[in-house]
């Protein structure tokens, strides 16, 4: 099972968003590798929220060449010859979304080559995991996400998600002030929380675009609305800043689907800054990276959920892991352009995410797609 081909992709897909009212695309930038064996096994992986042409680049001109003859079952010599080289005095950055899809592709070989489906081989420890829906965007008008709101939970989504911060950090001039901009945000909460009654779960995501006063300021106006948990509340996500909000704000914080590297998740725990950690196999360095990431959550009681549009791949660690309780469902990132991108992928029923009993990742890379969708560069 020696690697003979290594093949990366940069695509442009498009998620069209259609309901109450709204109808439009939103595109998503992704890289998707595919890599073969010498007897016939062939595995893919993705990667998102990048500089994809850069990505794709750097697998083909570089990670390919590096690991064609290395066995595709012994995946921790892989990840750690592309680490070592490309990761070196601890960068993350684009080399890991690199490393995350290789990864991802190692793992999907794996699976198929012993006729399992990954989260299995990562621990089985659920066949199902429960889903929250992030249905709220900062373009959605009040009455718009108090409707969909409303759509969702009819649905049998038990929990969802809106984003915030965002009016204030990039809409401050339709507002007299900073403190109207961030009750703005509140109100749009309100509306949520009104429109579905008491007994489902809300959270929020700052994604990081407020500074610490706004972001506890944001925190306080939020209390009224039973928040469940504040998503990357501090810039850069810092654990020490982080750590200090987590102790003023009553919410529970969670964080780390945008971080890569071990480390960086390891100076969360050990400053007390989250909650819950989030990590995302398409940029925390694939299954072999999320399972290191979920075994230092344990370590410190700590739960992992999916955080990011990656549901389909991040579920398998979700389901896994011994410490995997929810995925975050993003009907704007996953629905549209992945079911264009993938074939036999699956949706939540009733707010749950059945896992697949097929071989490796249970969907595959559409052939079309790779025409379809190719970005120029």
């Amino acid at each position: 099972m020696k690697i003979a081909r290594v093949e990366a992709h940069a695509l442009f897909p498009e998620n069209h968003i259609k309901i109450a009212g709204i109808d439009r695309k939103l595109p998503q930038e992704m890289a998707v590798v595919e890599i073969e064996t010498g007897d016939g096994h062939i595995g893919h992986g993705m990667t998102a929220i990048c500089p994809s042409v850069t990505v794709a680049a750097l697998v083909n001109s570089k990670i390919g060449p590096m690991i064609k003859g290395m066995d595709a079952r012994a995946i921790v010599p892989v990840w750690t010859a592309i680490y070592t080289d490309l990761c070196q005095r601890g960068h993350t950055g684009i080399a890991y979304h690199a490393l995350s899809m290789i990864d991802i592709a190692l793992w999907d070989i794996r699976g198929k080559a012993l006729g399992e489906p990954v989260w299995r081989l990562l621990g089985g420890a659920r066949n199902r995991v429960p889903c929250y829906v992030t249905m709220g965007l900062p373009s959605f008008e009040r009455e718009q996400l108090a409707e969909i709101a409303k759509h969702w939970v009819g649905l049998g989504f038990g929990g969802l998600k809106i984003v915030v911060g965002v009016i204030a950090r990039h809409q401050a001039d339709k507002f007299a002030n900073v403190s109207d901009a961030l009750e703005e945000d509140a109100r749009r909460v309100k509306a949520m929380r009104d429109a579905v009654g008491d007994k489902i779960e809300i959270a929020v995501d700052i994604n990081c675009v407020l500074d610490d006063t706004n972001a506890l300021q944001l925190a306080q106006l939020l209390e009224p609305y039973d928040v469940h948990f504040i998503e990357e509340p501090t810039q850069d996500n810092d654990p020490a800043r982080m750590a200090d909000f987590r102790r003023k704000a009553r919410q529970l914080v969670a964080t780390g689907q945008s971080l890569g590297g071990l480390s960086r998740f390891g100076a969360i725990l050990a400053h007390g800054a989250a909650d819950i950690l989030q990590p995302n196999v398409t940029n925390c360095g694939g299954y072999t990276g999320g399972l290191r990431v979920a075994d230092a959550a344990l370590a410190f009681g700590k739960p992992i959920t999916n955080g990011g549009g990656a549901t389909l791949h991040t579920a398998h660690l979700i389901a896994g892991a011994a410490n995997g309780i929810a995925c975050e469902w993003h009907p704007y990132m996953v629905a549209g352009g992945m079911a264009s991108v993938f074939k036999h992928t699956t949706e939540p029923v009733n707010g749950w995410l059945e896992m697949s009993e097929k071989p490796g990742l249970g969907f595959e890379l559409n052939p079309d797609a790779l025409k379809t969708f190719k970005m120029p560069g």
